[in-house]
């Protein structure tokens, strides 16, 4: 016996496709999906927590993976409730008196010349080379990590009194030049974030404005991060008026805080951040007067200048040009500096930023391209 076509038929006509993509099965995968990254992050954080001391030195894994914890975050980490929890890379770069300061505050001897320089570990790589090769030359630094112009400009006004130097050098990094536009050199160098803050400047008829950073110490953040919020908020406040180049979601602590995950998202936002504030403020032709930048730089160092030889001392200008930044200070200085006859050094008619051999790895000088530098000192 057979079955009739027809009735075959009517029975598949009946059976409907059931959708692949339902729902409960978009839903179900979510929630795996989910469970997976909430586990994946605990394992993370358990395993790579940053060290509870801030003086203890944490991995490299422990570092990649807390790279994007915010300013504050970062801030709260190495600087403790008090001394003991606080981290030593965090007293760097305040401008506030030294008792332990050892450095000479005028020549030795008659023989000697003693050089007093304000800038970054760029600056004092280069003045200790010019030590090794003349055995005259003493030597006093101030400064403070990835040290921007206004910042040296601030040390040298705070610390002029306290020594008689025979010649005053002011290193200007290329870097760093757009960290000017900020109390503080974290709205921009977030992911190696030092507190030091120092005085911002504007201008206003030609002259210079000096802006109070609201915090000056390292007590002093210390109280704002642990005893007095409102502080640490007027702070943050004030940077986000003032401040081009400061941004929330970099700079204020939430709960990307405390996840691994959440503080490689952050990473991105600022690095992205990063990259759109020094596009702002530098291309390939060099860089640009965005908020005044470069007119506010050289007034910040004419005024060097004009204080240096009040003094009857002789000023010198560093440009250090860092990596891939060409001879674009001296395209921003060189006419003024001219101008007012004061002798500088550029580094990229030296050694060139744009051949890598001349860096190592963690983007300073190599010893050698000091050596040379030191030998353009005049």
């Amino acid at each position: 016996m057979t079955v009739s076509n027809s009735s075959i038929s009517s029975s598949d006509s009946q059976i409907k496709p059931v959708p692949f993509l339902t729902g409960r099965r978009v839903a179900v995968a979510l929630l795996w999906t989910l469970f997976w990254l909430v586990l994946i992050d605990i394992l993370l954080n358990v395993q790579f927590s940053m060290p509870k001391s801030p003086l203890e030195q944490p991995s490299k894994l422990q570092n990649y993976f807390d790279y994007g914890r915010s300013v504050e975050g970062k801030f709260r980490l190495m600087v403790g409730p008090d001394k003991e929890s606080t981290a030593l890379i965090a007293q760097a770069g305040w401008l506030v008196d030294d008792a332990q300061d050892q450095q000479p505050s005028v020549a030795s001897a008659p023989d000697k010349l003693l050089i007093a320089a304000y800038g970054q570990s760029f600056t004092q790589q280069i003045c200790h080379s010019l030590q090794s090769l003349d055995s005259r030359i003493e030597l006093r630094f101030k400064g403070g990590p990835s040290s921007t112009l206004a910042h040296s400009y601030a040390y040298y006004k705070f610390d002029a009194s306290h020594h008689r130097a025979d010649i005053v050098v002011l290193g200007i990094l290329a870097s760093s030049l757009p960290f000017s536009m900020a109390p503080t050199i974290a709205t921009l160098n977030f992911e190696g974030a030092a507190p030091y803050t120092y005085p911002f400047y504007s201008l206003m008829d030609g002259q210079l404005v000096e802006n109070d950073p609201l915090i000056h110490s390292l007590d002093e953040l210390r109280t704002a991060l642990w005893s007095k919020p409102e502080q640490w908020d007027a702070y943050v406040a004030m940077l986000r008026s003032k401040s081009p180049t400061f941004n929330g979601w970099v700079f204020e602590s939430d709960w990307f805080d405390y996840s691994v995950l959440g503080k490689m998202v952050r990473r991105s936002i600022g690095q992205k951040h990063v990259h759109d504030v020094t596009a702002r403020y530098w291309n390939a032709q060099g860089f640009t007067n965005a908020d005044g930048l470069l007119d506010i730089s050289n007034a910040l160092i004419a005024d060097f200048v004009s204080k240096v030889r009040a003094k009857n001392q002789m000023p010198y200008i560093l440009l250090i040009q860092d990596k891939g930044y060409k001879d674009h200070l001296v395209l921003a200085f060189e006419k003024q500096l001219k101008q007012m006859d004061v002798p500088y050094l550029s580094t990229h008619q030296i050694a060139p930023s744009t051949n890598m051999r001349n860096f190592v790895s963690d983007g300073h000088f190599t010893p050698r391209s000091d050596c040379r530098y030191s030998h353009g000192f005049s």
